[in-house]
């Protein structure tokens, strides 16, 4: 459904030779928002002018225009321009995974782990460096491993927990300090079919009854920050079962031995590493 024109901005659009470009553009200069020019002809010869105006410009405003010019003048049309960005980012294809947004197709390949994830709202829609290694991860984690009890602490948009569920088809719980993040979490479950297999909850780190009701897990992702995992090793490794596997994420290179020095102290030694562009995914096990 188109929406409706903006009840009080106005845009004016003329074409004009690039001789005339600056004396056009100057008469609009102190009655405008805003005046932009664009080069429209590959020879430079032809320019556009976009005029923004906070109202409907007065006839005698327009009378300056050279009568040989033909203009458009209409009120701007509004624009949900959250949808218009997300528009704009690609899926991303990741191993056996493929995130998109719903203007995007799903993948046509059936055994493609396919997930709808809408930008905005909550971090993770697996085009940042640290959810797409938590996602390298977890496709190779499903060529070896079987796992039944899943943690993804620090959930953001959930897109590590719907990429357990979706693997494995077992029950996952989510988690983040951030209320928001819960909800979104919830509606991607939700709006991917996964609802029966994700519980988010609301928790600051491992402090709450949900997530300690299900410990000890067997595969916990955590796509969070350097100094959080550090402060959190004690209680992450704690959770952790005797064979199970630790994703961490969300740290930098420079960060690496930091983490894994808190890790180790904790019995739990590097089995594999990621390295996206400056960050670093690490996974761990005892």
């Amino acid at each position: 459904m188109s929406r409706p024109p903006d009840p009080d901005l106005w845009q004016l659009s003329v074409t004009v030779a690039v001789a005339d470009r600056d004396a056009v553009s100057d008469i609009f200069e102190d009655h405008a928002l805003t005046v932009s020019t664009v080069e429209i002809a590959p020879d430079g010869s032809l320019w556009q002018i976009d005029v923004l105006f906070e109202a409907e410009p007065q006839p005698d405003l327009l009378t300056r225009i050279p009568a040989e010019l033909d203009f458009d003048l209409a009120p701007l049309v509004q624009k949900d321009w959250v949808s218009e960005s997300q528009k704009l980012l690609p899926p991303v294809d990741v191993g056996r995974f493929y995130i998109h947004g719903s203007h995007d197709k799903p993948h046509p390949a059936i055994s493609r782990h396919d997930l709808t994830i809408e930008a905005g709202r909550a971090f993770g829609t697996g085009l940042h460096e640290t959810t797409y290694g938590g996602l390298l991860a977890l496709g190779d984690l499903r060529k070896s491993r079987k796992f039944d009890n899943a943690l993804d602490l620090g959930c953001g948009s959930g897109v590590l927990a719907l990429a357990i569920a979706k693997a494995w088809g077992q029950p996952v719980i989510a988690s983040d300090i951030d209320v928001e993040a819960v909800e979104v979490t919830r509606e991607n479950a939700k709006s991917n079919h996964l609802a029966p297999l994700i519980t988010a909850v609301h928790a600051a780190g491992l402090n709450s009854r949900a997530l300690a009701a299900r410990a000890p897990y067997d595969l916990i992702v955590a796509n969070i920050l350097a100094w959080p995992l550090v402060k959190m090793a004690p209680e992450i490794s704690h959770a952790l079962n005797g064979g199970g596997v630790l994703v961490l994420s969300g740290l930098l290179r420079t960060q690496e031995v930091m983490v894994r020095s808190s890790y180790r102290l904790q019995g739990l030694h590097l089995k594999r590493r990621y390295t996206i562009g400056t960050w670093a995914v690490l996974v761990l096990g005892r």
